[in-house]
């Protein structure tokens, strides 16, 4: 008489990669998707895995790495997320500020999921295409605008006012005859009319000097 040996949710997980989808145990261990979803209720009930949010069907596996790689996971499910807002000038030194989320621009036209791990905007493809030059892939981590588009799109959004963060907040210091170029053509590219990066320190300089 043949027995079928029963294999745990350890072994199970021990076979899956930091971050996988739904669906891939379909596939993996033969389930059919009711039980795929069955058993992913489970071991998200034991804390075992994490999900990234709305039916994105992507998780994060917690017995892995405690630490989930949630960019690897919004990248997988959806592939077009680029850093803007405050976390891209966080990144490049503009700023120390930390916002309670990374902002992250997704091309609308395509699958967007809702995740608590992100805030994410939509945006169109010409927006996209208008950033598409200055964007570098990178294998781990998240497309990031560079620091003067970012405040360009920024402001463009919602001005300072919606920014999240005001002029004060900003290390012009670390403004370069690079950061003027990008933003001059960032300026064009999404038709905002702020004169030259330079003016906003100055305009900032002069505040501060008559408070």
């Amino acid at each position: 008489m043949s027995m079928t040996k029963q294999i745990s949710a350890i072994e199970r997980l021990q076979s899956l990669p930091r971050v996988f989808r739904g669906s891939d145990l379909t596939v993996r261990f033969q389930w059919t998707s009711k039980r795929a979803s069955h058993y992913l209720f489970l071991w998200k009930g034991r804390g075992l895995v994490d999900g990234l949010g709305g039916h994105s069907d992507v998780f994060a596996n917690l017995l892995i790495d405690r630490h989930p790689d949630w960019d690897t996971a919004l990248k997988m499910a959806m592939p077009s997320a680029v850093v803007i807002g405050i976390e891209a000038l966080r990144q490049a030194g503009w700023t120390t500020q930390i916002p309670r989320v990374p902002t992250i621009a997704v091309d609308g036209t395509q699958p967007v999921y809702s995740t608590p791990h992100f805030e994410v905007s939509r945006r169109d493809p010409v927006w996209f295409a208008a950033m598409r030059a200055v964007l570098k892939s990178t294998a781990d981590a998240l497309p990031c605008l560079p620091p003067a588009w970012a405040l360009a799109d920024m402001l463009h959004q919602g001005g300072w006012e919606g920014s999240g963060l005001g002029p004060d907040d900003i290390d012009w210091s670390e403004v370069t005859e690079r950061d003027e170029k990008h933003w001059k053509l960032a300026c064009a590219a999404l038709g905002l009319e702020m004169g030259d990066l330079s003016s906003l320190v100055d305009a900032h300089t002069a505040a501060s000097m008559r408070a």
